[in-house]
């Protein structure tokens, strides 16, 4: 076990926290706590679970993040000690599970993460939720694993994860000089300085009118006589150029004319240090690539706006925000307020599936909770799975934006594009 650090110690707080940390501090409360459930067949037993639990507190100091208001829009954050993890692991009956797992974390005032634990006789449902703050979702995978692997009594795989302190130090460095304009001039550049820009210029919201929310899944099989498949950069790009061309013939774009412009979701781990930090890294960076009706003919041109968008732009987009459109700062963790049309862009891994004592964890549907509903018009959720041979695909899309059934002809598109 690591050594225990009882002296409470302080670290920076990011540009995207104090984001959050401004709204909480001004009376808004946003909860944004990715929240995973999963349903054992077998007991399993409170010490059990609050051990493996200590351990992971124990290894992540990120999770024992503590945040104060010092005034005048400053604030502070220090590391707890471990035995944080006493009180932020949870046993209740299962008829309460859900209150307990999803009920919201104080960002000025406690932990941001808990542990659920319920005993139902021969089956046990077990909750994770960290608040965004602390976690993003690379992190989150990796996590997921370590607890499991020591609920089966495993070494977690690896090495400790490092903190993101230094990270975050070198990304207010950058802000304050000549890296955090040049991030804002490729903003200005690639959207005319527009934060959450539309996918399309065609694409307006009706004035007066809140988010009515469609979901539809599809998959996206990757050639492997493709190049584009060997890579996973390559596979995430033909993923987006499939969903790209399938939303262009739905709206009945022509090729060619005004482009497409889409936020995408990075990890922003460019290195081996950055990819053992565990905390929240990641970022939304604006990319722009041409109508097409074909994702073949879209690949390319997708890769190459990816890599311009997320070749290393200090800046985070709550900053970018801040700085260009104050107006905005905070909206998109605030439900009630639509943003313009917008669409994003993630991408991630599958993750192997939870076991103990060999028996799996089924994924349990979690209610939602407050950042999870749509802002913007359109939002795509791609899952690799773990042999690389397709993804998943999660379309999230605005019918006051698009219309009714939108989402499910997108994916219907998608589909038949692919067979």
């Amino acid at each position: 076990m690591l050594a225990d650090p009882t002296a409470t110690e302080s670290v920076p707080v990011s540009l995207a926290q104090r984001e959050r940390l401004t709204l909480w501090a001004a009376g808004t409360p946003s909860q944004d706590q990715p929240t995973f459930a999963w349903e054992f067949p077998a007991a399993i037993d409170e010490e059990r679970v609050r051990d493996a639990w200590a351990e992971v507190m124990t290894r992540y100091a990120t999770l024992r993040s503590l945040f104060a208001e010092e005034g005048d829009g400053v604030f502070s954050c220090r590391r707890g000690p471990v035995t944080m993890a006493a009180d932020t692991c949870v046993s209740t009956p299962p008829e309460t599970f859900f209150t307990q797992l999803c009920a919201p974390v104080d960002l000025l005032g406690g932990p941001v993460v808990r542990l659920v634990h319920s005993p139902a006789g021969p089956r046990t449902l077990l909750g994770l939720s960290i608040d965004h703050l602390v976690i993003d979702g690379q992190s989150y995978g990796r996590l997921a694993a370590d607890l499991f692997a020591l609920l089966r009594g495993e070494d977690p795989a690896g090495p400790a994860p490092a903190t993101p302190d230094a990270f975050f130090r070198e990304e207010l460095e950058a802000a304050a000089g000549p890296a955090g304009e040049k991030a804002l001039a490729y903003w200005r550049r690639t959207t005319g300085g527009r934060t959450y820009p539309p996918l399309h210029t065609s694409l307006h919201r009706p004035e007066g009118t809140g988010v009515r929310a469609e979901t539809a899944h599809c998959t996206v099989v990757f050639d492997p006589a493709c190049r584009h498949a060997r890579h996973p950069q390559g596979r995430s790009a033909t993923v987006l150029a499939s969903v790209a061309a399938a939303t262009a013939r739905t709206l009945e774009l022509v090729p060619g004319r005004d482009p497409f412009t889409m936020l995408l979701q990075s990890s922003r781990r460019s290195n081996d240090e950055k990819l053992n930090m565990a905390g929240f890294l990641s970022n939304w960076q604006p990319a722009t690539f041409p109508v097409a009706h074909t994702a073949p003919e879209l690949v390319a041109d997708v890769t190459a706006a990816a890599f311009r968008a997320l070749r290393g732009h200090h800046l985070h987009h709550a900053e970018v925000v801040r700085r260009l459109e104050p107006e905005w700062y905070g909206a998109r963790y605030v439900p009630s307020e639509p943003l313009p049309p917008y669409a994003l862009f993630n991408y991630l891994v599958e993750q192997e599936p939870p076991h103990v004592d060999g028996h799996s964890g089924t994924p349990l549907d979690v209610p939602p909770m407050g950042a999870y509903r749509l802002h913007g018009a359109l939002r795509v959720y791609g899952t690799e799975r773990a042999d690389a041979r397709s993804a998943q695909v999660r379309l999230v899309a605005d019918a006051s934006v698009f219309g009714d059934g939108f989402a499910g002809r997108v994916a219907e598109a998608v589909t038949e594009a692919g067979a």
